[in-house]
């Protein structure tokens, strides 16, 4: 009897290994087919993006191209006369120049600002 219940044993053995081997090879080849989809979509997507960053580079530069002539001397001096305003350049006595302080000068009349100040503290 013990004859029997081995030789059983070792026949459901190969036929266990043989599905074990199907299942993970169905698997590999679908998650390979899987990756390959994804690929070929982000491939897509990609293209799009790419058309789109084209599309916008072109029209930022039209843009800019337009800004830069809008900004021309001759087009504001044109856009002046059309709607009627009577802007001139200033005389050197209307400019008003205005000196910054330096950084260190800027910081001791803060201090100086600040010792003049009185502050509720906690």
């Amino acid at each position: 009897m013990n004859r029997k219940k081995n030789g059983s044993n070792v026949r459901f053995g190969p036929a266990l290994k043989a599905v074990l081997i199907c299942l993970i090879t169905c698997s590999l080849g679908l998650g390979y087919v899987w990756q390959k989809q994804q690929i070929n979509t982000l491939g897509g997507r990609i293209k799009e993006n790419e058309i789109k960053l084209e599309e916008l580079r072109r029209v930022n530069k039209d843009l800019g191209d337009r800004l830069a002539y809008l900004m021309s001397p001759q087009e504001l001096d044109a856009r002046l006369r059309h709607l009627n305003l009577d802007l001139q350049v200033p005389l050197p006595q209307q400019i008003v120049v205005l000196v910054e302080p330096r950084h260190s000068e800027a910081r001791t009349r803060t201090s100086e600002h600040q010792a003049d100040l009185r502050t509720a503290s906690r």
